[in-house]
């Protein structure tokens, strides 16, 4: 017999990750970017990028000069020499139009790195492979 939707969902939900504030007084660059692509769902967007690690903490999407949608991510160290080596822990992302929003996370322990793995795993006959 398996879950029900209402405990399934519990189950997942009370493993989300709390608020993250510590981004917050942090250096960033704002960068706004246009699309190549005509009658795009959105016409520019702002992202705010972290100085140091380079880690993309805000982006916000407008069309027509309303903010349409927003996604936020946090970031966190790898604890590695470059700053750089972060991962996400959370998206959350809302549609203004819509009212909706939506939430992508990612359980601690669940991302690993440095491990050894097989010579093959990317091999320049791989790489053709996924060529896109």
């Amino acid at each position: 017999m398996g879950l029900s939707d209402s405990e399934s969902k519990d189950r997942y939900l009370s493993q989300l990750p709390g608020p993250q504030c510590g981004h917050k007084g942090k250096s960033v660059y704002k960068l706004r970017s246009t699309t190549k692509f005509e009658n795009w769902w959105y016409d520019y967007r702002i992202s705010y990028v972290d100085t140091k690690t380079f880690a993309d903490y805000r982006t916000e999407y407008f069309k027509d000069g309303e903010k349409i949608k927003v996604i936020d991510r946090d970031w966190v160290s790898m604890n590695l020499d470059d700053p750089r080596g972060q991962y996400w822990r959370y998206w959350y992302g809302k549609n203004f139009a819509t009212g909706h929003e939506s939430m992508i996370s990612v359980p601690e322990g669940f991302v690993t790195w440095n491990h050894d793995e097989s010579g093959d795993l990317w091999s320049e006959e791989a790489l053709e492979h996924m060529r896109r």
